[in-house]
């Protein structure tokens, strides 16, 4: 394992979009506010469609905020590694866009600029990210399996690798740029649900990442840790080494009475029937997701692809109380107690994202007004875990 940490890690989503000073500020702004980490995620479009991203609808789209304006994640990691000197830096990519040697050194360059501060996340990818770029995602399991361990081929080896797998086949590759510390390399967490990612995480990486409570409940949550200690165990690996991080996907206000005028908002009415592992999970909320029970957000969500008036049509379906329990909602207090649950279940590495913010100021880690409710809610988490 690369890394262990001895207490709770919190951290927050960062900006990555125009412009680039704000980005630097948030990472000056984070590591004062003694955040352990921040995060960005590697990608060209978001969740929610074009066609509803206007001023009437959503305040945050009259102010020039683009929802598709997404800069590249490892420059973003980069420029704020030259402006902190202690938080932890990490981004979610995916294993198909981008060749492994490319990961390896890109994942080693952020490593070296950050002094050894620097993790990475990796999925099976989202079919939005494919699609409409003319890209092909085949065998995605496979693809991040193999990924994990071509990457952690290039951070041990001091020479050329050889690799032949049923995907890639290497022969006298060479990326000899080395890790910042060779014994304690970028760590690699596998982004994703329950099944093939947890098999790989337990088997080659260093812990697993899951967005929650959209993925599933505390309950659900426990079990899969259980599970994914035991594929650790089979491996031969020390579970308790494991970076068992959540994305605590979040509707924090600052007053319990704003909350149905915040859930009511079209691009949160969407988001709870669309970014979902299946269109079942709503059955655990005691309804039906209107978009059925065989929608899949990473198979089937190209939000490009949505016209106004279907993408309405969905939201008008989605009931107040899905919205909220769609995410962590209510006051700091509120949030911070209910992600408690899933660190007292086994997760040790948690981020907030904020998606009040998303809809009302721009962003879901606003680096100036928007970020006082999560920083509260974040602080209230650290003094109810006693992670001083």
């Amino acid at each position: 394992m690369t890394r262990h940490y001895d207490r709770l890690q919190i951290g927050m989503v960062a900006p990555y979009f125009p412009p680039a000073e704000l980005v630097r500020t948030a990472g000056r702004m984070y590591e004062d506010a003694a955040f352990d980490f921040m995060l960005w995620g590697d990608q060209l479009n978001l969740t929610i469609p074009r066609s509803i991203w206007t001023p009437d609808l959503v305040p945050a789209a009259g102010g020039g905020f683009d929802i598709d304006t997404w800069m590249d994640p490892f420059s973003c990691a980069t420029a704020v590694a030259g402006v902190t000197a202690r938080i932890e830096l990490m981004l979610i990519c995916d294993a198909l866009r981008r060749t492994p040697p490319n990961l390896a050194q890109q994942a080693m360059t952020v490593d070296q600029f950050s002094g050894g501060r620097f993790l990475m996340a990796m999925g099976a990818g989202e079919y939005k990210q494919f699609a409409p770029y003319g890209l092909s995602r085949s065998r995605p399991f496979g693809h991040l399996e193999e990924a994990i361990k071509i990457i952690k081929l290039f951070f041990a080896s001091d020479g050329p690798v050889t690799y032949d797998g049923p995907i890639w086949s290497l022969r006298n590759a060479i990326v000899r740029l080395e890790p910042f510390d060779r014994a304690h390399p970028p760590a690699i967490l596998v982004a994703g649900g329950p099944g093939r990612a947890i098999e790989i995480a337990g088997r080659h990486a260093d812990g697993w990442l899951t967005y929650v409570p959209p993925a599933g409940d505390v309950e659900w949550y426990a079990a899969t840790v259980k599970t994914l200690r035991e594929e650790a165990e089979r491996a031969g690996r020390d579970p308790d080494e494991l970076i068992l991080s959540v994305g605590c996907s979040s509707i924090i206000v600052e007053d319990e009475g704003r909350l149905d005028e915040v859930c009511s908002n079209a691009a949160l009415r969407w988001d709870a029937a669309c970014v979902l592992p299946s269109g079942a999970e709503w059955h655990r909320w005691g309804a039906k997701n209107p978009l059925g029970d065989d929608w899949h957000y990473m198979r089937d969500f190209v939000p490009m692809d949505w016209s106004r008036e279907d993408t309405l049509a969905i939201c008008d379906q989605v009931p107040l109380d899905v919205v909220k329990q769609s995410k962590f909602s209510g006051t700091p207090a509120r949030v911070a107690s209910l992600i408690k649950d899933y660190v007292d279940a086994g997760a040790n590495h948690v981020f907030v994202g904020n998606y009040a913010a998303l809809i009302t100021s721009g962003d879901f880690g606003d680096a100036a007004a928007g970020m006082t409710l999560t920083m509260e809610t974040c602080r209230l988490l650290r003094d109810q875990t006693s992670a001083k």
